[in-house]
């Protein structure tokens, strides 16, 4: 991707071939990312729309170090406190399962049906986190963000960061072997 980015540096594609090749290529993403945080489809579609939307009108900012996946993992987590502080967010529902996106197959119905009533119960627990909880187990275990990069796209400390990740871990395993241990 930071061939085509290189690309449009040097007029050899214009925005629009640039735009289109990151939403083919970063779209999904987008829109899983910011289901985590708003657990509505239809609100997390609308986020990756504007994620591109200020990808398309601040694509001059991007500079020639940065990672693009890191610049638009950064934009779509703004985006998504955007959201939140907006007040047009009163009632969260969680009308569609996260495991969507993350479905895996399996040799057979049956450990398929298996597989996906355990990922359902962890995909449930992990969005009933708080926010600082679950933002980091999703960065870290879905976008496989290291703990550096979770620090700099929060905008918080490393050991804030790996505290949070390990009682984050520490609450899911209460809650998924029903209760505190």
């Amino acid at each position: 991707m930071e061939e085509l980015v290189e690309q449009y540096r040097q007029n050899q594609i214009d925005k629009d071939q640039l735009i289109q090749a990151l939403m083919t290529q970063y779209g999904s993403q987008v829109k899983r990312l910011a289901y985590t945080y708003v657990k509505d489809v239809q609100t997390a579609e609308n986020i990756a729309q504007e994620v591109f939307i200020k990808c398309y009108k601040k694509m001059h900012h991007l500079k020639k170090n940065n990672a693009v996946k890191a610049w638009i993992n950064q934009i779509t987590v703004n985006k998504c406190k955007d959201h939140f502080r907006s007040g047009w967010i009163k009632n969260l529902n969680l009308n569609a399962s996260f495991s969507h996106w993350l479905r895996g197959s399996a040799p057979s119905p049956e450990e398929e049906y298996s597989k996906k009533i355990q990922h359902d119960e962890l995909t449930k627990e992990v969005l009933s986190l708080p926010l600082k909880y679950r933002e980091v187990i999703i960065h870290f275990h879905f976008q496989e963000l290291s703990i550096n990069e979770i620090s700099e796209l929060l905008k918080i400390k490393v050991p804030t960061v790996s505290s949070r990740l390990k009682r984050a871990r520490q609450m899911l395993k209460e809650r998924l072997e029903g209760g505190p241990k």
